[in-house]
C-alpha cells in the first residue's frame, strides 16, 4: 500500500497569486510578435538542480524545462509556514523559513535561503544560506556562503560545506570551506575547520582543529 504522506503547507511569496497586469506582462516577455519582428526576451542564466548544467531560460519566467536534461526546473520564491510537515522543496528561486516554523527531514533545494525558524535536513543553495534561529541541523548543508547569525547557535549534525563562511553566533561541528572562514567578535567556532584561510578576529574564538 503506498505510503501516505501530509501535503506540506508551501506558498509562494505574497499572496501566490499574479495580478492580471503581471500575468500580461510576463506573456508578454515570453512571447512573440506576428510578422519578422520579434520581442527580445530578457534572459538569464540558471543551474539545473538535477544534472548540474548551465540554461539561459526568460527572465520572467516562473518555470521551464532544462535543455539538457528536460527535467522540469521551478523558478519561483517559496515561503514556508508554521504547521509545515515533512517536505522537500526544489526551485531556483529563494527559500524563507519563517519565525515558529519547527521541521524535521526537510530536503531543500535553491538558491538563497534564509531559515528563521527551527529545521533540520538536507540544503543545498547555489547562494547565501543564513541562520537567523538556533537550531540543529542533521543532515548535510552546502552553500556557496555560510552565515551564522549573531546570537544562533548552531549545530551541525553531518557537516557543512561552503565557499565562504561568516560566524557572528555559535558554530559547532565539521566544516569545510573552500576560500575562507570568519569568526567576528562574540563568535564562536567549535569542531574541526578545513580551509586555506580563517581568520579569528579579535574577540572571537576557534576552538578545534585545522588539518583534519
Amino acid at each position: 500500500m503506498p505510503e501516505f504522506k501530509t501535503e506540506p503547507i508551501v506558498v509562494p511569496s505574497d499572496s501566490g497569486l499574479l495580478p492580471a497586469g503581471e500575468r500580461d506582462r510576463r506573456v508578454a516577455l515570453t512571447s512573440f510578435r506576428g510578422g519578422d519582428s520579434r520581442v527580445q526576451v530578457p534572459t538569464r542564466e540558471v543551474i539545473c538542480y538535477e544534472c548540474g548544467s548551465k540554461s539561459r531560460v526568460p527572465s520572467a519566467a516562473l518555470s521551464a524545462n532544462c535543455i539538457h536534461c528536460h527535467a522540469h526546473l521551478n523558478m519561483a520564491d517559496v515561503e514556508i509556514r508554521p504547521g509545515s510537515r515533512r517536505l522537500t522543496v526544489r526551485t531556483l528561486g529563494d527559500v524563507h523559513v519563517q519565525p515558529d516554523t519547527v521541521l524535521s527531514h526537510l530536503s531543500v533545494v535553491c538558491r538563497h535561503m534564509e531559515v528563521e525558524g527551527r529545521v533540520s535536513g538536507s540544503f543545498r543553495c547555489s547562494g547565501t544560506l543564513r541562520f537567523c534561529e538556533s537550531t540543529r541541523v542533521g543532515g548535510t548543508i552546502s552553500a556557496r556562503r555560510l552565515v551564522v547569525d549573531k546570537g544562533v547557535q548552531l549545530e551541525l549534525g553531518s557537516g557543512a560545506a561552503a565557499e565562504e563562511v561568516e560566524v557572528y553566533g555559535q558554530l559547532s561541528g565539521i566544516l569545510q570551506a573552500k576560500k575562507k572562514v570568519t569568526v567576528y567578535r562574540g563568535a564562536v567556532l567549535e569542531g574541526n575547520c578545513k580551509c586555506p584561510d580563517i581568520e579569528v578576529r579579535p574577540g572571537g574564538r576557534y576552538v578545534g582543529n585545522d588539518s583534519y
